[in-house]
């Protein structure tokens, strides 16, 4: 019986550290202006030539970003429930999430952010701290 509570008990902290540990901060430099949020890496990026805020499809969102010779856009990205956004969004629509995977990717690079999502349709909100150029950018999913 003991060794079961101490395993119990072992779980529940692990699941709290867990809990504690999902929303990530990442400072990044993408050379061409914008992030993707998606189910996968191999999906048609939405765009539009005047490049102004955020453009969605079902199967990704294209996010603006600081541009990369001005410095940083601090990214954070978790849970709906995890971070304090109390703002109206930026952006707030459904994101196609076959494989139960949602990943923040950019032109170059491969992958910022992965994380198992529970469902086949995931909401996903962003808030920007400017239209066009943010520097702050937070994603939430959930």
């Amino acid at each position: 019986m003991l060794v079961v509570q101490q395993v119990t008990r072992w779980l529940y902290i692990q699941r709290d550290l867990l809990k504690v540990m999902s929303v990530k901060t990442l400072a990044l430099a993408p050379e061409y202006l914008s992030i993707y949020i998606a189910g996968r890496t191999d999906v048609d990026i939405p765009m539009h030539m005047d490049r102004q805020g955020i453009f969605a499809s079902s199967q990704c969102i294209n996010v603006p970003a600081y541009d990369w010779n001005h410095g940083d856009t601090n990214v954070t990205f978790g849970p709906f429930d995890e971070l304090n956004e109390t703002a109206k969004p930026t952006f707030d629509g459904v994101l196609d999430t076959a494989q139960k995977q949602l990943i923040v990717f950019g032109a170059l690079v491969s992958e910022y952010f992965r994380t198992t999502v529970p469902l086949t349709k995931t909401r996903v909100r962003v808030w920007l701290d400017h239209p066009v150029e943010p520097s702050n950018v937070v994603i939430a999913w959930g």
